[in-house]
């Protein structure tokens, strides 16, 4: 979210005409954006019938990547949408503008993560649940007369209702997918971990990209995380589940991966170490036990298929 400034708070009551300026606004950034935009939606208050609100019009859009984003900023800037960089967040991408006299908040997000997800699940709870909605403008209301003078905390003190009521009346899943890569050496399977931004040490993963299968997310994230091209073993399936927040449940899906040559090198500014070590050493660098669980579980997969492989030969 942009930084904001303290600011009058007034609430009016809903107008139809909220919803025929998010079509608009829907529909340009759809005729400019095009195919990069996987899902897009107007969210929050301003498309709620019957909730009062400041007049803005929040609108997210979700994308595969941000990659392609910045090509649209002078386009966009001709119809009006004003991108600043210091409002953007590693999160998403904010561009605002004015229409028909309503201020416009464009939220550019990643699909299927947690800022899109717990938009929409927010949003259509509000729509869904009249008991919500109403507890929702109660507080608004009592917010706009307590901080009528200073949006920024009217905004915060708003914050742990929609924590709570995501955590209470919204499931929201995410799922991710990498495997357990892994290579010969000195006669040795070594195993490789890595650091990720958060400075936890896991085994390559990722979130899975609208339209992927869980082998290709696992083969990009491997490539982008490590610089390694391997070889997938789909055979090979080990997942644990967890929760996040409170409110965001969380899967993790494993494979198994082989690479024979390259070089590894971290992803700069998401991978912050990354080690190739013995099956002992690893575990003993893993930080969470269901990693440990895995790794033991690919250890025992890949033995078993050395001694298959041994004894047929010894038929031979």
């Amino acid at each position: 979210m942009p930084q904001q400034k303290k600011e009058s708070v007034k609430l009016v009551p809903f107008s139809y005409e909220w919803i025929s300026v998010g079509k608009t606004v829907l529909g340009e950034l759809s005729s400019v954006m095009g195919s990069v935009i996987v899902d897009k939606a107007h969210i929050g208050s301003t498309a709620v019938p019957g909730l009062r609100s400041r007049p803005i019009i929040d609108i997210a859009v979700a994308v595969r990547s941000f990659d392609a984003v910045p090509r649209f900023f002078e386009k966009l800037s001709q119809l009006g949408y004003c991108h600043k960089r210091e409002t953007d967040t590693e999160n998403q991408i904010f561009l605002s503008a004015v229409k028909s006299k309503l201020s416009i908040y464009v939220h550019i997000v990643i699909h299927g993560k947690t800022l899109w997800n717990s938009y929409i699940a927010f949003t259509d709870c509000l729509k869904k649940d009249a008991s919500v909605r109403e507890k929702y403008m109660q507080l608004k209301i009592s917010l706009a007369a307590k901080y009528a003078c200073d949006r920024r905390s009217y905004t915060a003190g708003k914050s742990e209702f929609v924590r709570r009521t995501l955590r209470t009346k919204c499931y929201i899943s995410e799922r991710s997918c990498g495997a357990v890569v892994w290579k010969i050496r000195g006669g040795r399977r070594h195993y490789l971990i890595i650091q990720n931004r958060s400075g936890h040490n896991g085994f390559p993963k990722g979130h899975m990209e609208y339209g992927e299968t869980e082998a290709q997310t696992a083969l990009r994230e491997i490539k982008e995380e490590t610089s390694l091209d391997v070889t997938l073993d789909t055979s090979f399936r080990a997942e644990y589940r967890y929760l996040v927040d409170g409110y965001i449940h969380k899967s993790a899906l494993y494979f198994l991966a082989n690479y024979t040559e390259g070089v590894f090198k971290p992803q700069k500014g998401e991978v912050y170490g990354i080690w190739l070590l013995p099956i002992d050493e690893a575990l003993q660098k893993l930080d969470y036990e269901q990693d440990r669980r895995i790794l033991k579980l690919a250890e025992k997969k890949l033995a078993s298929s050395e001694h298959e492989t041994q004894n047929q030969k010894k038929h031979r």
